[in-house]
Order: structure tokens, then C-alpha cells, then sequence
């Protein structure tokens, strides 16, 4: 009897570790230039980084929109040399001949600087960032004109990684 118990007790313990080696699965790496963020005040915006435009010095794209609306700002995403501050650089429209530079900063899950040096080196799209004077912009924007303020200052929370 001892030989059985013995031998079930291997047998479980080899079958219980099996399953174990099979859920270890690698954890995939999202950058910022493929991250989503949703506004933390969870009106329904989007910021949305993509691809660089091709055949320019940009590091990304970005795109702020809601589901029940067009796109709402466009930008290329520029980094400084030096220090890395990063900077949203909204594409000018055709009736516009200003465009806005807006500086956007990230933090972790416990609210610690986590601009990267390098973009494009991040090992992981940051948990919250901040577009500095956005909402200003956005309600100076529509100032005057029947579309109310929509986005305000809002701390960005990263959503999900695009496919």
C-alpha cells in the first residue's frame, strides 16, 4: 500500500505542474506609439497613438476622438532632445493658421514620473497621462460657437494596446 500512495502522490504532483507550465504565457509589450488611453473623467474620448507619418522625424501619431463624433484633434508626437519632454503637436486644419504644441507627460500606477528618455525604448505604455492646457484650448476653441467644451483637463488612463 505504501508503493501505491507513493506512486499516486508523484502522479499528482507531476500532473498538477503540467497545467502550471502551460499558463506561463510571455507578456506582451505595448509602446506608447501603440497605446490607447480613454479619459479618466469617462466621458468617452479616446487617445489614440499610432504610426509615425512616413518619411519624417515624428516618433508617432495621436488622435483624440469619441465614438459619436469625428476625430476630434490630430497631432504628431515629437520628443526634445535632451531632456525627452514629449510634445503633441496638433496638425494645423485647412481654415487654421495656428497650430497648438501641447506637452503631454506620463505617470505609473502610483503617480511617478514615467516620461520615457527615449520614445519608442519605453518598456511598457505608461498607466495615466497629461495633456498640458488642452481643455483650455478645446473650450477656447468652441468659445463663441454652439459646441460646448467637451474634453477639459482629464487625466488620460492607458486603456488597451492596439492589434
Amino acid at each position: 500500500m505504501k508503493t501505491r500512495s507513493v506512486a499516486g502522490l508523484i502522479l499528482v504532483i507531476i500532473s498538477l505542474s503540467i497545467p502550471s507550465l502551460t499558463e506561463a504565457k510571455p507578456t506582451t509589450v505595448c509602446p506608447i506609439a501603440k497605446s490607447i488611453y480613454r479619459d479618466g473623467d469617462g466621458k468617452g474620448f479616446e487617445l489614440v497613438f499610432g504610426a509615425p507619418l512616413p518619411n519624417t522625424t515624428y516618433h508617432a501619431t495621436a488622435v483624440i476622438h469619441h465614438p459619436q463624433q469625428r476625430s476630434l484633434y490630430q497631432f504628431t508626437v515629437n520628443q526634445s532632445s535632451g531632456y525627452g519632454s514629449v510634445w503633441l503637436n496638433e496638425l494645423s486644419k485647412k481654415n487654421s493658421r495656428q497650430s497648438q504644441r501641447f506637452w503631454i507627460t506620463f505617470f505609473d500606477q502610483n503617480l511617478k514620473s514615467a516620461t520615457p528618455l527615449w520614445l519608442g525604448e519605453e518598456k511598457e505604455a505608461p498607466k495615466y497621462a497629461v495633456v498640458a492646457e488642452l481643455g483650455s484650448h478645446d473650450y477656447y476653441q468652441r468659445r463663441g460657437t454652439e459646441k460646448p467644451s467637451l474634453i477639459g483637463d482629464v487625466i488620460w488612463v492607458f486603456d488597451r494596446c492596439q492589434a
